[in-house]
């Protein structure tokens, strides 16, 4: 496969729930044999933190304008949906990986 993907998973505080989800996400792609490399925030500290990143997963409002690819992360919360942002995820993965 190509390069490892840079994933940014955001939340509130930046502690239980993207960490939740970004355990979700690292599981899924593993299965996938997709590389990303996956690291947790709050939304308040994401603008600061998206050197180098490819994707950003939040489970809350992103507040600004970005040019990297924003999913949501709510259905992974609630399990409604969450199969098809994480292949939805993991097609965007492979685009970037395989660049």
């Amino acid at each position: 496969m190509g390069r490892t993907v840079k994933l940014m998973v955001c939340c509130g505080s930046g502690i239980a729930t993207s960490t939740h989800v970004a355990a979700m996400v690292r599981e899924y792609m593993e299965e996938r044999r997709i590389p990303v490399t996956i690291e947790t925030c709050s939304v308040q500290d994401l603008a600061n933190r998206l050197t180098g990143c490819d994707m950003i997963l939040s489970t809350t409002q992103v507040a600004f304008g970005t040019e990297i690819p924003v999913f949501s992360g709510v259905p992974l919360l609630i399990g409604v949906g969450e199969e098809e942002v994480l292949e939805a995820m993991a097609v965007k993965m492979k685009e970037i990986s395989e660049g």
